[in-house]
């Protein structure tokens, strides 16, 4: 079973690193679905394997110069905030609310990203503002504009719906920072930078609540370094438009599935 633990997060954090959302939207299917975990346990351990897919993600995309740290930095605060009141809330809803949850927020990004023009996330282009400018590796300049409130929204956002259903916070983050006018490359690499602070406030706060099974989170997160520092690499190879159709695809098979195993459990 260990292996096989270490097969799908190698595969989960390949896929995680490709579209820069954590890999909880199938963390935590595998959790429950196949290993039999609570839903509350398949959330402190999908943000505990979350990690490290993202820690080994950030360091591959940090060296591409595709990281805007300020944009990360302003996101991040709200983020933190969010995970911890997502975290505490599991203690009070049930797990199948939890599982509604996740399939509703999973299902909402694999629509944003199969057609990019759904509302999804709206942009919030008032009060204070910045320009923020980043070389790419071939020495080109990219730009993108930072919006406090917009950021604080979208982040909290993203921190409650990763501590209270296991995924990243990807699901809003990417989406937010596109609409900022951040290539989407950029913005995934942005992404998997500050689910890594995202991630690390929501498992520690399921730790507190007893929530993770460290035997599964240990033989994950082996699979998910492998995987995800692969998948950063092989990221910028694929264009935006497949990139976001394939995942987007997959998703929504996830979210799918999840919601029939409910009325099938019933």
């Amino acid at each position: 079973m260990a292996v096989v633990a270490v097969l799908l997060g190698m595969g989960t954090g390949f896929l995680a690193a490709l579209a820069g959302v954590g890999g909880g939207f199938l963390y935590v299917p595998i959790l429950i679905l196949i290993f039999g975990l609570d839903p509350q346990d398949a959330v402190g351990t999908s943000l505990a394997v979350i990690i490290f897919t993202t820690l080994a993600a950030s360091a591959s995309y940090l060296r591409q110069n595709k990281v805007f740290f300020r944009s990360a930095a302003c996101i991040l605060p709200p983020s933190i905030i969010g995970a911890v009141a997502g975290a505490y809330l599991t203690d009070f809803i049930s797990g199948t609310l939890i599982t509604v949850l996740f399939s509703l927020f999973v299902g909402l990004l694999a629509i944003k990203l199969i057609f990019p023009d759904f509302p999804l996330v709206r942009a919030f282009r008032k009060g204070p503002s910045f320009i923020e400018t980043s070389p790419d590796t071939n020495s080109f300049i990219v730009e993108t504009n930072v919006y406090y409130v917009h950021y604080g929204i979208w982040g909290f956002l993203a921190g409650l719906a990763s501590g209270l259903t296991g995924i990243g916070g990807g699901i809003f983050n990417v989406p937010a920072l596109v609409t900022t006018g951040m290539p989407v490359h950029y913005a995934v690499a942005t992404s998997s930078l500050a689910v890594l602070g995202t991630s690390s406030a929501g498992a520690f706060t399921h730790a507190t609540l007893g929530h993770i099974q460290t035997a599964y989170a240990l033989t994950l997160s082996i699979g998910a370094i492998v995987g995800a520092y692969a998948g950063a690499h092989t990221a910028p190879k694929i264009p935006g438009h497949l990139l976001r159709s394939g995942i987007g695809s997959l998703l929504a098979m996830v979210a799918f599935g999840m919601l029939v195993s409910i009325f099938i459990g019933l």
